[in-house]
């Protein structure tokens, strides 16, 4: 934020009523970290886990319990979870092997106020505009002060709103393994194997009436409900059979099944205003609006899969079909074929230096079935016609003929032992070509619709993965493993069979991905200034040039050290927490001179404006001062652990074996020129297009650990 040092500055932005927050000396009276002051706790964390295990030839029992408590750094924030998880495995005489497990976990996130908001209330959607001479803290009366710059006070927010969300979840899954035939040469299993995954979602949201935003409306108090349950069952059968050749100089294992998928989505929603004495109950309030969806999804597949071992367990082939079908697609009825081959030799020690080498190639094709409801035409069933209720058809048109999108990737590489197994490269390279694309086209407007939902287009991925892993110090006393990665991709919109459109973002003024045929699916296109005229153009990309890690392991004696670092190279980040603390004339550099080179080119001196002013000034026409690069090198984890010596820990408790204290700090270090918060960000959430927008996020964090670890 910027540090206003005179009253002229602060009268210039935020007008003449600033005057009573500085002295005579026109110096302000006092200043405030307001980001310190919301993100600046430090409450310890907590996590706790046991596992017991044991059993006989017949039955084995294994159980953990795990309790976490993650304090966040801004107040009522943080996250929780419990979690209990039983695996049984029980042989019955020679031929039945049965195995269970379940999981029980509950997690309760307290999820604040952050990101994107048009009402004002989003933490950093209101410190843009509240200069830091301006005291929101909470007072001697147990209130907190209005913020006079803005419709809402930060710290008032955080303390006094709800924003939780609380899930149980279980998961169990069974399997029965069956040994139909045992032999030298045969064998066939019988394998059956089930699961369910069901969770149940809570979120309440409370924004007491005495919160400074919330009578704006004229309906102080809201109120909101969340129930949402989903189920996931899943059933398969399937056959597997074994051939070992009389030599012994190839083996073949044949492998078939069935499997079957039933996923269950209900959400139900309740937001309630104007709550009558501030109560929390949705019921309590005078203006309330529900919402409800349900989704519901079947899949049946079946596949064939054969696997070849030969020429002395070097050369391995194999190939397989998938035949899946789908509730969700135009057709329930039809399957959807996706073959699929593999082959890989080995060579032993072919160099000096190389003690195997493996070749290896495969090609296949899966599917992407389309989304609920979009062979579907939908029907609105909350409207109003006339008084009387009734169905509106909605804008967007389904296709009874939707189909799975499909998806070839082939892919070739090495894998090396390398120097005595002190080391091995795995080298891979990919490409995936993605067809029958789920797109949306433009209707003429006398169909009555606006969109409607098709196949079309071709999406093509282009990569490269290389894993570099050595031993250089091996030895009783002693040892050192280090691992190198590296991963790129490039994308391509190779076919597009609608015109070019834009998703994502929030228009070309700010920044918004393009979809053209021959460019990258994740470009970003905005205005900029050509020749004194406004033109759109490519001015980054959301995916990065390259990103490597690396990680080492140290063990010297009974001391241990692991360190990681992960590198970014490239990337473009969409700054616009920065656009917004320009338009409120509070960013840090606001006031500079604006006589510098940067992306735009040269700047014509200009001394009656300054730097802020000069981006302001070209909101709307030039982006690209808020188009930054993504780079990044951050140390993830660095930690060190003792093993407590045996005789140290027998002599204090003989029931323990093993004792190890260890202190680790995560997310300790970023090195970066992103002049935001952190270049790993995304309003819009994980996906695979439309990330890289920067708009009032939750500040990271870095924390230490400190652990000890006990067997007995």
């Amino acid at each position: 934020m910027r540090q206003f040092e005179t009253v002229d500055e602060a009268v210039a932005a935020f007008g003449e009523g600033v005057r009573p927050y500085f002295g005579a000396n026109g110096a302000p009276l006092a200043t405030f970290d307001l980001e310190e002051q919301l993100a600046g706790r430090n409450s310890p964390s907590y996590e706790t886990a046991i596992s017991v295990s044991g059993g006989s030839e017949t039955t084995r029992l294994f159980a953990s319990g795990l309790w976490k408590k993650d304090a966040g750094i801004i107040e009522n924030t943080g996250f929780d979870k419990q979690g209990v998880r039983v695996n049984l495995d029980q042989r019955i005489g020679e031929r039945l092997d049965l195995s269970f497990g379940t999981n029980l976990l509950h997690t309760l996130a307290n999820r604040g106020l952050t990101n994107n908001d048009n009402s004002g209330t989003s933490f950093y959607m209101v410190f843009p505009f509240t200069p830091s001479f301006v005291d929101l803290r909470r007072t001697a009366a147990d209130t907190f002060p209005n913020n006079p710059f803005e419709r809402s006070n930060p710290l008032e927010t955080a303390a006094l709103m709800q924003n939780d969300e609380d899930v149980w979840r279980f998961i169990t899954s069974g399997n029965a393994t069956f040994q139909a035939l045992t032999g030298d040469r045969h064998s066939l299993q019988l394998l059956v194997n089930g699961g369910v995954d069901y969770f149940a979602q809570e979120n309440e949201l409370l924004f007491p009436p005495e919160l400074q935003f919330e009578p704006a409306d004229g309906l102080p108090g809201t109120s909101l409900l969340s129930n949402s349950s989903n189920r996931k069952l899943n059933v398969s059968g399937n056959i597997v059979h074994s051939y070992n050749a009389t030599d012994a100089a190839w083996r073949a294992t044949t492998s078939a099944g069935i499997q079957f998928e039933d996923d269950d989505l209900n959400i139900a929603r309740i937001i309630s205003r104007n709550l009558i004495a501030g109560k929390p109950n949705v019921d309590a309030g005078t203006n309330i609006e529900v919402l409800e969806e349900r989704q519901r999804v079947k899949d049946m597949g079946l596949y064939l899969q054969e696997e070849v071992l030969l020429l002395d367990d070097r050369l391995l082939v194999s190939g397989g079909v998938r035949a899946d079908r789908s509730s969700a697609n135009g057709d329930p009825g039809k399957f959807a074929i996706f073959p699929k081959g593999a082959a890989s030799y080995r060579f032993a020690e072919p160099f000096t230096g190389v003690d195997e080498l493996k070749l290896r190639a495969a090609v296949g094709q899966s599917g992407n079935r389309p989304l609920f409801g979009q062979k579907f035409t939908r029907l609105a069933g909350n409207r109003n016609v006339e008084g009387l209720p009734g169905l509106l058809v909605d804008g967007t048109a389904g296709d009874p003929d939707i189909q799975p999108e499909r998806q070839t990737e082939i892919e070739g590489g090495i894998d090396a032992v390398l120097f005595g197994d002190r080391a091995t490269l795995v080298v891979t390279g990919f490409q995936k070509t993605i067809t029958d694309l789920l797109l949306q086209r433009e209707l003429a407007p006398s169909s009555g619709f606006v969109l409607q939902i098709f196949n079309g287009g071709k999406l093509r991925v282009r990569g490269l993965e290389v894993a570099l892993e050595a031993q250089p110090l091996r030895s009783e006393r002693a040892d050192w493993f280090t691992r190198v990665t590296f991963y790129r991709d490039r994308s391509e919109i190779v076919d597009l069979p609608v015109p070019t459109f834009r998703t994502g973002g929030f228009g070309t003024n700010l920044g918004a991905f393009e979809i053209a045929q021959g460019q990258s699916a994740t470009q970003i296109v905005a205005n900029v200034v050509e020749a004194d005229t406004v033109a759109v153009r490519p001015v980054g990309d959301a995916n990065p040039d390259f990103r490597m890690a690396l990680s080492n392991d140290l063990r010297v004696g009974n001391l241990s050290f692991f360190g990681l670092l992960d590198w970014q190279q490239g990337g473009t980040v969409v700054n616009l927490t920065k656009l917004l603390f320009d338009f409120g004339q509070n960013t840090p550099d606001y006031a500079d001179d604006p006589r510098y080179v940067d992306r735009i080119g040269p700047v014509v001196i200009d001394d009656t404006i300054t730097l802020g002013e000069r981006r302001v000034r070209g909101f709307g026409s030039e982006t690209r001062p808020y188009i930054e690069d993504a780079s990044y090198l951050k140390l993830r984890e660095l930690s060190v652990a003792y093993d407590i010596p045996a005789g140290v820990t027998q002599a204090l408790l003989p029931a323990v074996s093993s004792a190890r204290i260890s202190l680790s700090g995560r997310n300790l270090l970023t090195f970066t020129k992103y002049s935001g918060l952190d270049p790993e960000v995304s309003n819009f959430g994980n996906q695979p297009i439309a990330r890289n927008i920067d708009v009032a996020p939750f500040p990271p964090s870095r924390s230490l650990w400190l652990s000890l670890d006990v067997r007995f």
